[in-house]
């Protein structure tokens, strides 16, 4: 007996409460990772919605060119122009491509990326557990003080299943929108190309 509680519910809420802190660090972790490895691929390119591109340090735009790979609907490729690239003092800096730089951008946000769902995906199988594991103790010490602290462990269960199952309620369907046909970034795609 630990005070009023047995030495097994203490031990298996506190295990409980260990998965729920590993949860939420390693999707923290994950999310950290993904913006720092975002800022690793476009470091010091300016993405600029209203046209759908990127500039790069040296005042050049990057448009896009379609998806990446051809194949991947959640993912868009950006290239420069090659005849201007490859005129530039800071290429060497910047890319040893002789096509002009590219930069894929992720058209999800972090939860709904690949890496993302693998993630919060580990981070709720914790959640299960421990919260499998508070069940079993609720069923196994159904004395009062062991009960409050099954209940206990179990709202910080929820609260931490709640967060990460956040962006699944945020999302409407069919994310993400469908392109719609004649915006800026058709305009100025088309130039591009024309350019070319």
């Amino acid at each position: 007996m630990i005070g009023p509680f047995t030495a097994e519910a203490v031990l298996a809420d506190g295990y409980a409460a260990g998965l729920l802190v590993t949860a939420a660090g390693l999707d923290r972790l994950a999310r950290h990772v993904a913006r720092r490895s975002e800022r690793h691929r476009t470091g010091g390119f300016t993405y600029h919605p209203g046209h759908d591109a990127w500039v790069c340090p040296a005042g050049q735009m990057l448009w896009p060119v379609g998806r990446e790979g051809g194949q991947d609907p959640h993912r868009r490729l950006y290239r420069a122009k090659p005849s201007i690239c490859n005129a530039c003092p800071r290429k060497a800096d910047c890319t040893s491509s002789h096509a002009g730089r590219e930069i894929v951008r992720e058209l999800r946000p972090w939860p709904h990326s690949e890496a993302g769902r693998f993630h919060r995906g580990l981070a709720l199988v914790l959640v299960v557990l421990a919260a499998s594991l508070t069940l079993i103790q609720a069923v196994r010490h159904s004395a009062w003080p062991d009960l409050a602290l099954v209940a206990a462990t179990f709202v910080a269960t929820a609260l931490t299943g709640w967060r990460l199952t956040g962006h699944l309620r945020a999302t409407p369907d069919g994310f993400p929108e469908p392109e719609q046909k004649g915006t800026n970034r058709d305009r100025y795609t088309k130039v591009w190309r024309s350019e070319s």
